[in-house]
C-alpha cells in the first residue's frame, strides 16, 4: 500500500493524469490539468477516451483507448526514463481491459508515488460503466489507492451497501480503509442529515484511524454541471500536497475553487438547447484563474463528533497582535480563555495569563484547575512539543502562524512533522479553531 507522500520538492511536482478527454468543454482531462499547472504541478496527459464533446450532449463521437493502446504509450514513457512521477492521477475508465493496465502502470511509477483515484462510475443510482468494472476496483484496484475520491452512489458500489445517513458514510469510509485508501473523501453525501434537507452540497473526508471531518457548502443551481468531480479530485490532489499536516483544509481549499468555479459559470452563461435536450453551462474554467490560484474560504470542514470544549489554553507563541480577534471571538463565545505564557509582562490584559519558567506543564495544570473543568474539555493551542504532550486534554498544533488562504506549502521540516504527529489537530491559522468550535462557525461557514 503506497501511503500519501507529500515530500518535500524543489521542482514542480510531476503528476501524470490518466482520464477522459474532449475536444469541446471541460470533464476529465481538460478539468484537470489546466487547475493544476496553475497551481505549480507538472502533467503529464493520458486520455482514456477522445469525443467530441461530453455525454451530455445529444450526439457522442470519437474514440476509445484500449488497453493494449495504453500498453504501449506506458512502455513507451518507461524506456524514455519518464516515468517518474509523484502522482498518478485516474478519472473515467470504460473498460476492464484498461484498468487492468492502470495496475501495471502503477507498479511501474515509483515506490512512494501517491494513486489519487476518483473512481468514476456512476452517480444518483446510474451506473454509466460496465458493471465487471465495479468489481474490479473493488477487489484489485483499491489495494493500491492512496486517495480515494469517490462519489456517495460509488461508494455504495465500492462497499456494497447503501448510504442513508451520516454514520453509514462513515462506516462506510472505514471499511474503504481497510481495502487500501488512507484517505477517502466522499466527494458528495447526498442525505437529509447532512444537506440540511438539501439547502447545502455536503463531502465528508475522512483519515484512516482519525476524526471524520463534514463539510456543506451552498448549492448553486443552474446544472447539473459536468467535470466537477474530475476538478474536485483534482483540487484536493493539490491542495493535500500543499498542506499535508491540514487536511480538512485542503477540502476547504478545494471546495472553494469548485464553488468560484461554479459562481463564475452562471454568471457568464447558460444552458442551451440542442437539438432538442438541454446542455448545462461548461465549467467556466480560463476565467477562474484567480479562484483556482487563490481560492477564498467562507465555508469550514466541521468535526462529526463535536468535542464538548469548555475552555482553550494558548501557547504564548501562537498569538501575534492580530490574535485579540479571536480571543475576544472565543470569550464571546462562552468559552474560558487562558494564556501560557514565559513572559511576566501580558500581552493581552484581558485575557487571563499565567507564567512559567522551565516547563508549562504545571501551568496547564494550574489554570485548568483553576477553571474547574476537566483536562479532557480544554483545548490547548501550541507551537512546541512541551505544551503537545500535555496529558488529558486535546492539543492542537499551530504549525505556521499566517494568513490562512496562503496556508502552508508542502515544504514542512522534521520537527514540524514531528509537532503535527503528536498533536491531535493542526492548523495553519488560528482562524481555522472554527472547524474545532462550533460556537465559532459565522456568517454562514458551516
Amino acid at each position: 500500500l503506497a501511503s500519501p507522500d507529500f515530500r518535500t520538492m524543489t521542482s514542480a511536482p510531476r503528476v501524470l493524469s490518466v482520464q477522459s478527454h474532449v475536444v469541446h468543454g471541460y470533464v476529465g482531462n481538460r478539468a484537470a490539468v489546466f487547475p493544476l499547472q496553475l497551481l505549480g504541478f507538472e502533467v503529464d496527459v493520458i486520455n482514456s477516451v477522445q469525443f467530441s464533446c461530453h455525454t451530455g450532449y445529444p450526439v457522442l463521437a470519437g474514440q476509445r483507448v484500449s488497453g493494449d493502446d495504453l500498453r504501449v504509450l506506458v512502455q513507451g514513457l518507461s524506456q524514455n526514463e519518464a516515468l517518474d512521477h509523484a502522482f498518478l492521477l485516474t478519472g473515467y475508465i470504460g473498460a476492464v481491459s484498461f484498468l487492468q493496465e492502470i495496475l501495471t502502470l502503477r507498479q511501474m511509477l515509483p515506490k512512494d508515488c501517491c494513486y489519487v483515484c476518483d473512481p468514476v462510475m456512476g452517480d444518483n443510482g446510474h451506473l454509466y460503466v460496465p458493471e465487471e468494472l465495479v468489481a474490479v476496483y473493488r477487489s484489485d484496484v483499491l489495494q493500491h489507492v492512496s486517495i480515494l475520491t469517490p462519489n456517495q452512489f460509488e461508494a455504495e458500489l465500492l462497499t456494497e451497501r447503501k448510504i442513508t445517513n451520516i454514520q453509514e458514510a462513515i462506516d462506510a469510509c472505514n471499511l474503504l480503509h481497510s481495502k487500501g485508501p488512507r484517505v477517502v473523501v466522499l466527494t458528495t453525501l447526498d442525505v437529509p442529515e447532512a444537506t440540511r434537507g438539501g439547502e447545502s452540497v455536503a463531502m465528508l473526508l475522512s483519515c484512516q484511524g482519525s476524526r471524520k471531518w463534514l463539510l456543506r457548502v451552498p448549492w448553486i443551481g443552474g446544472g447539473p454541471f459536468t467535470g466537477t468531480g474530475d476538478l474536485t479530485a483534482a483540487m484536493i490532489l493539490a491542495y493535500m500536497h500543499k498542506v499535508p499536516h491540514e487536511l480538512p483544509l485542503a477540502l476547504e481549499k478545494a471546495a472553494a475553487v469548485l464553488q468560484g468555479v461554479l459562481r463564475n459559470t452562471v454568471s457568464c452563461k447558460s444552458a442551451r438547447m440542442i437539438q432538442g435536450k438541454r446542455v448545462s453551462p461548461e465549467l467556466s474554467l480560463v476565467e477562474s484563474k484567480s479562484v483556482i490560484e487563490s481560492p477564498t474560504i467562507v465555508h469550514h470542514c466541521q468535526l462529526v463528533e463535536s468535542l464538548g470544549i469548555a475552555g482553550v489554553l494558548f501557547d504564548e507563541e501562537t498569538l501575534d497582535d492580530a490574535s485579540n480577534k479571536m480571543l475576544q471571538l472565543l470569550k464571546s463565545g462562552g468559552l474560558k480563555v487562558g494564556i501560557i505564557s514565559k513572559e511576566t509582562k501580558a500581552r493581552f490584559p484581558d485575557v487571563e495569563t499565567r507564567t512559567f519558567s522551565d516547563s508549562p506543564q504545571t501551568a496547564l495544570a494550574d489554570q485548568i484547575k483553576q477553571w474547574g473543568v476537566e483536562a479532557s474539555a480544554v483545548l490547548i493551542v501550541a507551537a512546541s512539543m512541551s505544551f503537545i504532550r500535555c496529558s488529558g486534554s486535546l492539543t492542537v498544533a499551530l504549525l505556521k502562524p499566517r494568513g490562512c488562504n496562503g496556508g502552508y506549502h508542502g515544504d514542512a521540516t522534521s520537527d514540524t512533522a514531528a509537532l503535527a504527529a503528536e498533536a491531535d489537530f493542526t492548523i495553519g491559522c488560528l482562524d481555522s479553531l472554527r472547524r474545532l468550535l462550533p460556537t465559532l462557525r459565522t456568517n454562514g461557514s458551516s
